[in-house]
């Protein structure tokens, strides 16, 4: 069972105060440390034959970019200090290419990675933190939306289950999630056909750990996964989707689409996701 004791929430400069009072609440239920990393994002530099005459109000434009990532700085420190938790922060000024990166290199040092409803709803941003967390660091991401709690102990489940190692990832490593749960439902879309008890490993596995655990069968009778996942999870009430992320390719997923991005596109309740 993986213990968080290091949350790492990302927030962006420009963002109110939402994603960091998520995150605090959750450090300060679990009793984890709290890291913070502040981006800034730099403006590209200009391009073209007109590049000189613009380049130094650019440079100006980034000095000014640093001073209020300084300021924010100083704001966010007097708010950690204020909800008394253990903390550290790193403010950052970078560019959109190397947004996964930075996520990356702080993500090595954390549990889990949070991002809270001001992240959720910046989609590009968003895109580049959990590639940094899930495909360079492997460490798994929560993402709370707006009106959601911020919990560890959710009371009702959805894992999505489809036997693959993605998943089987997620299950391991969201069993804090999993054994505070008093019901977990194993969502099984479209499983293969011949399979006698769909589901029956994995709830043997998780039933060695405590976790009351039942398994369904998902009919999607021509709705996408995400869409009879996300349905499901309203039918038995859930506070929280926990699943694997990206079977198939990054790339491939953009092009042509695919469950993780469906799931990751206007959640309406904590989404645990590992891979």
């Amino acid at each position: 069972m993986m213990s968080f004791t290091t949350i790492l929430s990302v927030i962006r400069c420009d963002h109110a105060d939402s994603d960091l009072r998520a995150a605090v609440e959750l450090s300060r239920s679990s009793g984890a440390h709290l890291s913070v990393v502040l981006l800034a994002i730099a403006a590209p530099p200009p391009l073209g034959e007109y590049a000189e005459h613009v380049s130094v109000a650019w440079l100006e434009e980034r000095d000014a970019d640093r001073s209020k990532l300084a300021e924010r700085s100083t704001k966010i420190k007097d708010l950690l200090q204020e909800a008394e938790v253990p903390h550290d922060i790193v403010d950052i000024y970078t560019e959109w290419t190397y947004v996964d990166n930075v996520v990356a290199r702080q993500a090595r040092y954390a549990d889990l990675l949070v991002i809270g409803p001001e992240l959720a709803a910046d989609s590009p941003l968003k895109s580049a933190v959990v590639d940094g967390a899930l495909f360079h660091s492997s460490v798994p991401v929560l993402i709370i939306p707006r009106n959601a709690i911020p919990t560890l102990k959710p009371h009702s489940v959805v894992l999505a289950w489809n036997d693959t190692p993605e998943a089987a990832k997620a299950a391991k490593q969201g069993l804090e999630f999993l054994k505070a749960a008093s019901k977990v439902h194993g969502g099984m879309v479209d499983p293969e056909p011949g399979i006698e008890q769909p589901g029956a490993e994995i709830g043997i596995y998780l039933a060695r750990h405590g976790v009351n655990f039942s398994a369904d069968v998902l009919r999607s009778d021509g709705r996408t996964v995400a869409e009879t996942l996300k349905q499901y999870a309203d039918d038995v009430a859930a506070d929280m989707i926990v699943m694997g992320a990206y079977g198939h390719s990054r790339m491939r997923e953009r092009i042509f689409g695919g469950v993780t991005r469906s799931m990751l596109e206007h959640p309406s309740r904590p989404v645990f996701l590992a891979r």
